[in-house]
C-alpha cells in the first residue's frame, strides 16, 4: 500500500513539473499550447504507445481504443497525471499503524 501511496505522489509531482513547462512556455510564446500525454509516451518509450492500439483492439474491444484510450492520450499530460496522482492518493487507505508493548516505551 505504501507503494501504491508512493506512485500518487510521484504522479503528482510530473503533473506540477508538467504544469511548469506548459506554463514556462505560456508565458515566453503567450499561447497555451499543453502538453498532450501521447506525445510524452512517445518521448519515453514510442514502441510501446504503437502497441497499445492494437492491442486494445484485437483483445479487449475496439471501443475501448475509441472511446477512452484515444481521448485520453490527446488530453494535457499535466491534468491526466493530477487526476490519476489524486485518486491514488485517496484511494489508497493509510498505513496502518503498529501498537508498541508496553515494554518498549
Amino acid at each position: 500500500m505504501i507503494a501504491l501511496r508512493a506512485l500518487g505522489w510521484l504522479l503528482l509531482v510530473l503533473a506540477a513539473v508538467a504544469a511548469g513547462r506548459d506554463g514556462l512556455l505560456w508565458y515566453e510564446t503567450g499561447a497555451l499550447d499543453p502538453l498532450p500525454l501521447g506525445q510524452v509516451w512517445a518521448w519515453v518509450h514510442r514502441d510501446s504507445l504503437l502497441l497499445v492500439e492494437p492491442a486494445l483492439v484485437r483483445h479487449v474491444h475496439p471501443a475501448l481504443w475509441d472511446w477512452i484510450a484515444f481521448p485520453l492520450l490527446q488530453s494535457p499530460a499535466a491534468g491526466v497525471a493530477a487526476l490519476a496522482g489524486i485518486a491514488i492518493a485517496v484511494l489508497t487507505p493509510p498505513p496502518k499503524r503498529r501498537r508498541r508493548s508496553a515494554a518498549w516505551r
